[in-house]
């Protein structure tokens, strides 16, 4: 885990994907450790990076996620990005990103349903 006072960043396993956790504010100043978490899970399977408790996004920290998803959808694995209720859902719609990196709405539920709550250690 990587954290910090701004951000967090958890990985897990989920139905034989990897999952990718991200807390707090997401910007230029925290893209390294994004870029190396993102890096470090591998191509090997695909991956489910949870966004319901990022708070900010910028075009920094976007363009690991596409990174990401371009050296995945290279070997034939997804990326999918659940967003639940938080703003991170428009700027994919902005940035017309929804299409590769959203899920359906029935993903999103169950996804939502029986993705285990992050187990974020102890301040």
């Amino acid at each position: 885990m990587y954290g910090d006072e701004e951000n967090d960043i958890l990985t897990s396993e989920f139905e034989g994907m990897s999952v990718v956790t991200l807390r707090g504010e997401w910007d230029v100043s925290s893209r390294e450790p994004l870029r190396t978490a993102l890096q470090g899970i591998g191509s090997h399977r695909g991956v489910i990076v949870d966004l319901r408790q990022a708070r900010f996004f910028d075009s920094t920290a976007l363009a690991e996620l596409i990174a990401l998803y371009k050296r995945l959808n290279a070997v034939g694995h997804r990326v999918e990005a659940l967003v639940g209720d938080s703003n991170m859902r428009r700027l994919l719609e902005l940035t017309s990103l929804d299409g590769l990196l959203g899920v359906t709405s029935e993903r999103a539920e169950y996804l939502g349903e029986r993705l285990p709550a992050p187990a974020w250690p102890a301040a």
